[in-house]
């Protein structure tokens, strides 16, 4: 069991000894920089009983060997290949979990923390007995004032999941806690025993709908997941993300979320072990899930790159083909992924909406 550093190990001093223990799980692919600063600002926080378990996705630049050389207190987990951020994170959790911690955080790599940020976690965590997951206010990083996610929302019509308050200045709008449809991955605490119940993420998501789906399955069990805004990190993604996602991203955007709500909608099974094939409910809402993710979707891309649009919408296409035949974990499309382990431009590191 490694402490982060300049920490007491648990056990070590009376403040380490009364302290809830809490993990945080770092997944990293091919990202010195943004972990490494990641990782000092974790040094600052000032929860007394805080490990680190920092996962290296199968990364090919060497960040891998310069991290650990840098950060050796740090519990260090390296994967053979690029298993996505679920996988990446199952890694971290399960390292957890052995561990015999009280609370598990998922953190972005690419963020910067408050020093405070895990006392309101972990009190609204164990401020009653349903708490699945809670997760704080995240600002982008430049500008620093901006909300990148203040709650998850899922239309109920659509389909189609936002982040609360994202692009807006903060304000006291955003300063109340509240029960919300799912908390993102970027920055999730959960009690150990929720994932001991649940199980881990789903692996076949790959990267994007993981945390989506661990909520809807906390919530199908009646648990709840908080948004308590007393927790502050901010998130380096240029806030043009908002807009300009790769055709790689919509692959799984589209692949992702049918797999998800047909699961939850009661098609193809309860969970990763389930039949690999799947289809949507044979209902009005899997008709309407249908339209709305893959039609409308191809019709948004269509307006919005015009002569460009054709990858854009082969991307959801292949994803809605893919999510028809089981093809589920890396994107297997080369041009696509430009034979780069399923992630063409993107980090599994990284959580973007």
């Amino acid at each position: 069991m490694s402490a982060i550093p300049g920490r007491p190990a648990a056990g070590e001093g009376s403040e380490a000894g009364k302290a809830a223990s809490v993990w945080a799980v770092i997944v990293f692919y091919n990202s010195y920089a943004d972990t490494a600063d990641c990782l000092r600002s974790l040094g600052a926080a000032s929860w007394p009983n805080l490990h680190v378990v920092l996962v290296d996705n199968g990364s090919s630049d060497g960040s891998g060997a310069r991290l650990r050389q840098e950060f050796p207190e740090l519990s260090f987990i390296r994967s053979g290949e690029n298993l996505g951020f679920a996988g990446g994170c199952n890694l971290g959790i399960r390292e957890a979990l052995a561990a015999g911690a009280d609370h598990i955080c998922m953190l972005n790599n690419d963020t910067v923390v408050e020093p405070d940020f895990l006392e309101p976690l972990v009190a609204r965590a164990e401020a009653g007995s349903r708490a699945a997951a809670v997760g704080g206010k995240i600002l982008y990083d430049e500008p620093g004032n901006i909300i990148w996610f203040a709650g998850g929302e899922i239309n109920r019509r659509t389909g189609v999941t936002t982040h609360r308050g994202q692009g807006l200045p903060d304000s006291d709008a955003f300063d109340h806690p509240l029960v919300v449809d799912y908390i993102t991955g970027c920055l999730l605490l959960a009690p150990a025993g929720r994932f001991r119940e649940l199980g881990l993420l789903d692996e076949r998501l790959f990267m994007y709908g993981e945390e989506l789906d661990f909520c809807l399955r906390a919530r199908r069990a009646g648990y709840s997941c908080f948004y308590e805004p007393g927790s502050v990190i901010r998130h380096r993604v240029s806030r043009s993300m908002g807009g300009a996602y790769s055709p790689l991203y919509y692959y799984y955007w589209a692949r992702n979320l049918l797999l998800v709500y047909s699961i939850h909608l009661g098609a193809g099974g309860g969970g990763p072990e389930a039949s690999k094939r799947f289809r949507l409910p044979a209902s009005r809402q899997g008709l309407q899930l249908f339209w709305c993710l893959v039609i409308h979707q191809s019709y948004v891309m269509l307006r919005a790159h015009r002569l460009r649009a054709w990858r854009f919408i082969a991307a959801i296409w292949l994803g809605f083909a893919d999510f028809l035949s089981g093809r589920f974990g890396r994107c297997r499309h080369g041009w696509l992924t430009g034979g780069n382990n399923g992630t063409a431009e993107m980090t599994t590191g990284e959580r973007n909406p």
